[in-house]
């Protein structure tokens, strides 16, 4: 199958889906990812439209920036970073997907104390 994209509207499109929707169901699909396992997981405000949401993983920290429009559903759920601090442990994306792939492997929650 060859990759043919397109101009649509302001965004881009692979004849399926836009990158602005592809983007929504990642934001939406890692929120519910955190709500199952809320003891896991927190978020800080990162930048004015922005916050980021962070889980502790038995395969390691997975984080993503998550629009404001969805902090409501989080709140009062998952804990919010009290202290201002980097919370984030340096992972780049690719180690994002290698610790996603490994959890859906492992399927194991890591337990906080």
């Amino acid at each position: 199958m060859s990759k043919t994209f397109k101009i649509q509207g302001n965004d881009i499109s692979d004849g399926f889906h836009t990158f602005d929707e592809l983007y929504e169901h990642r934001c939406l699909l890692f929120l519910n990812l955190c709500l199952q396992s809320p003891q896991l997981c927190c978020y800080k405000q990162d930048y004015d439209e922005w916050f980021c949401l962070y889980m502790d993983s038995t395969c390691g920290q997975l984080s993503y920036h998550i629009p404001n429009k969805y902090l409501p559903l989080i709140e009062g759920k998952i804990g919010a970073i009290v202290k201002e601090l980097d919370h984030w442990d340096g992972h780049t994306s690719a180690q994002v997907i290698e610790r996603l792939q490994k959890l859906a492997t492992n399927n194991n929650p890591k337990e906080r104390e």
